[in-house]
């Protein structure tokens, strides 16, 4: 395993952790004054933290806890797999693509809090803010992503310059890292020849005559 590769495996690791503490922490929060008093609803993914409003404006928390979870573990997953099956690195690709689709859907939500708070036409107007659990989870997003494709590692190839030589025929010299995909084959081992020894031209018989 290179050291690029290992480098993507812990980034991995890095992102899965961030988006499960991103569940935990606040997802949105709606703050409004009204009458000396300032009424506040918090929530995170799983449950509501915080209801002044004592259910009036009909506010839920984000439910993107469990999907975010699950991209966690497919990808933490994935890393430990990949020690002994190099095919599982291809679950870091797909949990970091479902983590990205999740902090996509958490950000919709919000700006969806948003709308739904403007269409009341309340007197007073809402304080909408995105909270940390959001923030964190894009954060695990971008990390992830980025390091799903470290963990890939796909093997380059550069294919240099032909050489023609003097009988004629071209080589392509293919250079890259021997040790991703193993030569296939066996090498043709042609024997050298021995020089022939020149050899001398015979004298013309004389021809008797009778």
């Amino acid at each position: 395993m290179t050291t690029r590769r290992v480098f993507g495996a812990v980034l991995v690791f890095v992102a899965a952790g961030l988006a499960v503490a991103a569940t935990f922490l606040s997802a949105y929060s709606v703050q409004v004054e009204l009458q000396g008093r300032t009424l506040r609803y918090e929530a995170s993914s799983w449950v509501t933290e915080r209801d002044d409003f004592r259910g009036a404006l009909m506010l839920a928390p984000l439910d993107y806890g469990e999907p975010a979870v699950g991209a966690a573990l497919v990808m933490a997953l994935s890393v430990v797999l990949a020690f002994r099956m190099p095919a599982a690195r291809v679950g870091s690709l797909l949990g970091a693509g479902v983590l990205a689709g999740v902090a996509w859907t958490a950000i919709a939500g919000v700006q969806g809090t948003i709308d739904k708070l403007r269409e009341l036409e309340a007197p007073v107007p809402f304080d909408v803010e995105q909270g940390d659990g959001v923030t964190v989870l894009v954060v695990a997003a971008g990390v992830g992503v980025v390091s799903a494709v470290l963990h890939q590692e796909l093997p380059r190839r550069v294919v240099s310059e032909p050489i023609v030589t003097e009988g004629g025929a071209v080589i392509h010299q293919i250079e890259g890292d021997e040790s991703e995909t193993p030569p296939y084959g066996f090498p043709v081992i042609v024997e050298p020849q021995e020089p022939q020894e020149p050899q001398e031209p015979q004298e013309p018989k004389e021809q008797k005559s009778d």
